[in-house]
Order: C-alpha cells, then structure tokens, then sequence
C-alpha cells in the first residue's frame, strides 16, 4: 500500500452551466486501495470524528444517492444529491468549509501515520500487509453503517408519510360531517324561524276569536236583561211576548254560537301548544347539533396537535438516530485524479437547501 497515495479528496466544483433548478452534488470518491472503513479508522487513530447530519428535507423527498466507477475503473464514487433551503445556503457554505477543513486535518494524520510506522523506509511502493488487513476489516463495517442508516430512515419517512395521509383522512372525514352539519342546523333553524312564524298567526286569530268570544258574552248579559224587563211587564201582551219568544230563540242562538266558538277556541289553544312543544323540541335539536359541531372543532384541533407533535418527533428520531452513526469522511485536499464535490446553485426558493453539521468528538 502507497503511503502517499491512500486517501480520498473532496474538492468543491462549481461546473459551469447551472440551472436555476440545480442542485448541490457532493461527491466522495475512494481509492480502490482505501475505502470509507479505512478512512474512518484512521480517522480513529487521530482522535477526531467526522458527522454528517442532514436536516429540513422534504417529506415527499428521499435521500438519493448513487453508486458509479470513474472512467478510468481504479475508483468508487458515491454521490449524494441534497436539496435544501436557500435560505440555509450561508450555513450551507460553512458546513462545506469546515468539512474541507476536517479533510486536510485527517490527509494529513494519514499521511503522517504511514510515515511514522516504518520511519527507515524511504520506498512509496508498499506498506505493512497488518495494516493493509486491518484497514480492509473497517471498510465492511462502515458500508453496512451506511446502509442501515439509510434503511432507517426511509423507513421513518415511510412510516411518517403513512400517518400523514391517516391524518389528512380522519381530517376530511371530519371537515365533511362539520359541513353535513352545519347544513342540517341551517334546516333545522329555517323550519324553527317558520313554525315561529305560524305560531304568531295563530296567536293572532286567537286573540281575535277571544274579542269576538267577549263581545258576544256581552249581547247574551244584554239579552237576559232585556228578556227579565219584558217577562217584568204586563204578561199578556202579545207582541211583548213575541218579542221575548224572538229574543229566547236570538240568545239560544248565541249560546250555541258561544258553544261552538269555545270548541274551537280550545281546539286553537290546542293546536297552538302542539306548536310551542315542536318549537321548543326544534330548539332542542339545534342545540344538539351546536354541541356536536363544537366537539368536532376540538377533534380537529386535538388532531392538528397531534400531528405537529407528532412531525417534532420524527424529526427528533432522525437527528438521534443519524447522531448515533458513528461513521466519518477522511479525504486529502491536494491529490490527483481523485473524486470531487460538484456544488451547484443554490434551487429555486421554493426547494429547501440542506443543513450538514460536522461534529467533533
């Protein structure tokens, strides 16, 4: 194994032609002699670690990355393609410097390490086979690192995303029966303000049968008096007692009048409750469907909660489970035909740029 050649470079590239839709490219390349395990044991041996962490991507965005051969076959390349907020593109900048700056450190410890191991040596040809096996054994570990990460987390944005739409249809389910009822209170006021209004008429033509009822009470009290002055009078004049058979026959009348009248007077009292208890029972129901309308807002606005706590969470699980990868990227800034990091413009507004963290420990 080279001592100064095992390593993996990552250089910023601004290829010229970017689109306003382009997207940043971060490119990792290995040398077939050294791979990511290698790398992050020498990184190890130097007592610093590197950390990757992605945050503010998209939920209807993966991760995507790609595994591809340069042209000339004596590399591996694995690329990363993030999109991120352009607003984040300032800590986006930074994070990529001291990324670089994490590189050169580690190039150099690697570059020191093999030097350091056979100090009498002055051939670039080779290496210890020891280190070479035991550089190999890491490389393993670190590629299954990487992709049980990735597995995890395209299972937390699956499981996410399933709830997600759970959510928006409990929400629709509500949002359509808050509408059925709202439309049904509507009806039901539209027959409440209705009934009131032939209740009042009704009430009306009682109080006019109840007029017409005293007016007529009075003709029987002027009847009687005027049957008790004739019957007081000279008992056989004829005419008088005409008259009073004439005046019996009007007020037997009018009581029969009276006596049909009061039938239908309670006949409209009748009605008139029927009517009172239907408004009342018209009134019951809409406060029924007030409190149902009320109870569904608060289950819309519980669920709303609840799916907010329930984003904090997911996101909350990516940050703990990618922290938890315990996996970094050693490169050297000033070598050859080696992989590069393509860093384009910055997306539209309305695509969000990443937020890399690079954490010491």
């Amino acid at each position: 194994m080279n001592g100064t050649r095992n390593w993996c470079t990552l250089v910023d590239v601004h290829p010229e032609g970017q689109t306003v839709g382009s997207v940043d490219i971060l490119r990792l390349a290995l040398q077939s002699e050294l791979t990511g395990d290698e790398l992050e044991h020498l990184a190890q041996k130097a007592g610093r670690k590197t950390y990757a962490m992605v945050s503010g991507r998209s939920t209807s965005h993966s991760l995507a990355s790609e595994l591809v051969e340069s042209n000339d076959g004596h590399e591996e390349i694995i690329k990363v393609y993030l999109k991120g907020r352009s607003g984040d593109k300032m800590i986006h900048e930074k994070n990529i410097k001291q990324l670089k700056s994490e590189v050169q450190y580690i190039q150099e410890v690697v570059l020191e390490k093999p030097n350091g191991l056979n100090p009498s040596s002055t051939s670039p040809y080779s290496s210890p086979p020891e280190v070479d096996a035991y550089i190999n054994e890491d490389v393993e570990s670190l590629r299954k690192t990487v992709r049980d990460l990735l597995v995890k987390l395209q299972e937390t944005e699956r499981q996410h995303q399933s709830d997600r739409v759970a959510f928006e249809v409990t929400l629709s389910r509500y949002q359509r029966e808050a509408e059925q009822s709202q439309v049904a209170l509507q009806r039901a006021e539209d027959r409440v303000e209705q009934k009131e209004a032939d209740v009042g008429e009704l009430q009306k033509r009682l109080l006019g049968m109840q007029a017409e009822h005293q007016a007529l009470l009075v003709k029987v009290r002027e009847g009687e008096t005027a049957l008790e002055e004739l019957r007081s009078k000279d008992t056989d004049c004829q005419i008088e007692r005409e008259k009073a058979a004439s005046l019996e026959k009007e007020v037997a009348g009018l009581r029969e009048k009276i006596h049909h009248l009061d039938d239908m007077l309670k006949s409209q009292q009748r009605k008139v409750r029927q009517m009172i208890e239907q408004l009342q029972n018209s009134k019951a129901v809409v406060q029924s469907k007030d409190s149902t309308i009320q109870e569904l807002k608060e289950k819309i606005a519980y669920l709303e909660a609840e799916n907010l706590e329930m984003h904090d969470r997911m996101e909350h699980l990516i940050e703990k489970q990618i922290s938890h990868g315990h996996f970094s990227t050693q490169t050297w800034t000033k070598t050859e035909n080696l992989g590069s990091v393509r860093i384009s413009k910055p997306p539209s507004p309305d695509k969000p740029l990443p937020l890399i963290r690079v954490v010491e420990t």
